[in-house]
């Protein structure tokens, strides 16, 4: 294949997009894991949720089920460049053809719609057969770092990825819409999985908190499994009484260590 023919092609999209995301997965999870876990792991360890680190077998289990989550998404990543190419999608190109004002409410679509699904992707993917052959990938990690936001099985994978090709079908987007979205994803899904909580004590007094997921929000989830399936946002498990009732607890407890820690300096 020459290197014009390579260009716009299916492998060429395919290698694009696995480059990209290997980019984006190291430089913003794997930054964070090394700036909280490594270079300043001392300095932040009143914020932890969970006082202890995880292995090191647990970190390369993140790493490498993440890759497998980008080689998939790869596919599905082409799937779309293919119906688009083809003329079966409403990816559309002049930022103008539907408005400003479209592009913004289209990206906002997509994340809420992209929640919903996750919410009830996740309560399948907790029946026995899906979390015994698929969603306990994910779960064998129970002590969370960046590292481990998509650390998917490939059917997981898979699920969440028809979303994406759906709403390119179906709903009139711009790529940077798109990209907006699923930046937004990323550094939430991120902050879910920090394993270290930076959101003030007083935060679980104001509204956002009964709207907002939080890093100890998702970890509750990762030890107790059966509650807090929400993604960015937690107003479906409160609709669905899902929600873990010692939540607020939990993050006070977690988030007065710093003010005992100060006391204690002082």
């Amino acid at each position: 294949m020459t290197s014009g023919a390579l260009l716009g092609s299916p492998l060429y999209v395919y290698l694009t997009y696995c480059l990209e995301f290997g980019l984006r997965y190291f430089a913003l999870a794997g930054g964070a894991y090394w700036l909280l876990h490594v270079a300043f792991r001392g300095r932040f360890l009143t914020y932890r949720i969970q006082e202890k680190f995880p292995e090191s077998t647990e970190i390369r289990h993140e790493i490498r089920w993440s890759m497998s989550n980008m080689c998939c998404t790869g596919f599905s990543t082409v799937l779309t460049y293919e119906l688009t190419h083809n003329g079966y999608s409403n990816l559309y190109y002049g930022v103008l053809d539907h408005g400003v004002l479209w592009l913004a409410l289209s990206a906002v679509l997509c994340v809420v719609g992209y929640d919903t699904w996750l919410y009830w992707e996740h309560r399948l993917l907790h029946t026995d057969w899906l979390f015994q052959h698929a969603h306990r990938v994910h779960h064998r990690v129970g002590n969370p770092t960046p590292l481990a936001t998509f650390a998917h099985h490939p059917i997981e994978t898979l699920m969440g990825n028809v979303y994406f090709v759906l709403f390119a079908v179906l709903v009139p987007v711009h790529p940077l819409a798109l990209a907006a979205a699923g930046l937004y994803m990323f550094l939430f899904g991120i902050v879910g999985h920090l394993g270290y909580e930076f959101y003030p004590r007083w935060f679980s007094r104001t509204v956002l908190f009964k709207i907002l997921n939080t890093a100890t929000y998702h970890n509750i989830h990762h030890r107790q499994v059966r509650c807090n399936y929400g993604a960015y946002f937690i107003f479906w498990d409160h609709w669905m009484g899902t929600a873990n009732p010692s939540y607020e607890e939990t993050f006070d407890v977690v988030t007065a260590r710093r003010s005992d820690a100060t006391l204690t300096a002082l």
